[in-house]
């Protein structure tokens, strides 16, 4: 197992390094447009969860990788748990490379004037720092819930066929059952939730809150991946290749 997740680090080390420029430019776009470095990290964090997942596949299908892989001495449980390995491994790193990131850029405009409100805006404050530590903690759920998804439909079809199954997959998943609460007059029943979620967000809104939504993001994380896995190893198992 922890040659196969040596093999898969070794792969993507190279490529985290290229996702870096590219993140870096897609969060500094998203902070230009909404007027704040609040979700610079949480998009790093998303394209590194979601990126690894992609690259990692579409690397097996170059050069007949995923075959000579097998070659190997390696079994397909352990090629399985390196590549959920790697993703969580990939992850975290965008989640550190994006907390550091923002924490510079807001020292840096706390103390160097920018154009404009920029240097308010991206100022080194108690606010901004919080808001960035729930924006790593709510895009590792997603970036590992997509993350989740797309693995076990990769591993066992292949990218070619993946490319096709994976939208119909997350339509089912993530519109389908509100559809279906819609249609059945479901989401009535939600209308309580409301009092509890401001409550939720009050405590998030504290530095002890943002602390602990970053600490149930990561063991939401590793639950996910962990779930995902134990369907890849299924899945993995039963390919022809």
């Amino acid at each position: 197992m922890k040659r196969a997740y040596q093999i898969e680090m070794t792969v993507m080390h190279q490529y985290a390094r290229q996702l870096l420029a590219l993140g870096v430019f897609v969060a500094a776009c998203t902070c230009v447009g909404m007027g704040s470095i609040v979700a610079a990290p949480g998009v790093l964090t998303c394209m590194y969860f979601i990126m690894g997942a992609l690259a990692t596949s579409a690397y097996d299908e170059q050069n007949g990788w995923g075959l000579f892989r097998l070659t190997m001495p390696l079994s397909r449980r352990d090629v399985v748990i390196g590549r959920y390995g790697m993703i969580a491994t990939i992850g975290l790193i965008g989640m550190v490379a994006g907390l550091v990131g923002g924490t510079a850029l807001a020292a840096i405009a706390t103390v160097a004037p920018l154009p404009g409100d920029l240097s308010t805006t991206f100022g080194l404050t108690q606010d901004n720092i919080q808001a960035m530590v729930f924006s790593c903690a709510l895009c590792a759920v997603i970036g590992s819930g997509i993350a989740a998804i797309e693995t076990p439909v990769y591993l066992r079809f292949g990218q070619t066929k993946a490319t096709q199954w994976i939208p119909m997959i997350s339509v089912i998943l993530f519109i389908g059952p509100m559809m279906i609460l819609g249609a059945t007059g479901g989401l009535g029943n939600f209308a309580g939730i409301a009092d509890a979620l401001s409550a939720v967000s009050a405590f998030i809104e504290t530095p002890f809150g943002a602390i602990t939504s970053l600490a149930v993001s990561l063991v939401a994380v590793f639950l996910i991946l962990g779930i995902s896995a134990a369907i890849s190893i299924r899945l993995y198992e039963r390919r022809e290749l």
